[in-house]
């Protein structure tokens, strides 16, 4: 702003709209302009859960175990007299047998990914905004002088 006379910037101050002969005054024009701001918030959540479930599961496991047969047979032979006849006494024969454990081991069976990925959208926002307009209105009251 330049100005010749000190009360040309003064009555810009005060709101005065007179203007001495020569002078120039700079009138500021105002404007509204409408920005965007983004701020991440949580908008949702996923869960996964997961179950302990429990069934019955039955095996078919092949099992070995030892059966004992007596027989009888007739026989007609001579004993010697040191062969330790008529003695009582006891015969063990040990019988072996299977028996079933279960044995449970823990391992992976699958697996389940979880990932998130970021897309893009447009959202339409509205706001209000102001200006400030400028309408000059010549009055001129003398014909004699040329208009600008």
């Amino acid at each position: 702003m330049s100005s010749s006379n000190p009360n040309a910037n003064r009555s810009q101050q005060t709101g005065i709209d007179r203007v001495d002969a020569n002078d120039t005054i700079s009138v500021p024009i105002h404007e509204e302009q409408l920005t965007a701001t983004k701020q991440a918030r949580e908008i949702g959540e996923v869960e996964i859960t997961k179950d302990v479930v429990a069934e019955e599961q039955v095996l078919s496991v092949p099992v070995t175990e030892e059966r004992v047969h007596v027989q009888r047979r007739a026989v007609d032979q001579p004993v010697d007299a040191s062969s330790g006849a008529f003695q009582g006494g006891t015969i063990s024969v040990p019988i072996v047998g299977e028996d079933v454990e279960l044995q449970k081991t823990t391992r992976v069976a699958e697996e389940i990914e979880i990932g998130k990925e970021a897309v893009q959208r447009t959202e339409q926002v509205t706001g209000t905004v102001r200006r400030e307009e400028v309408r000059v209105t010549e009055e001129v009251t003398d014909t004699d002088l040329p208009t600008r």
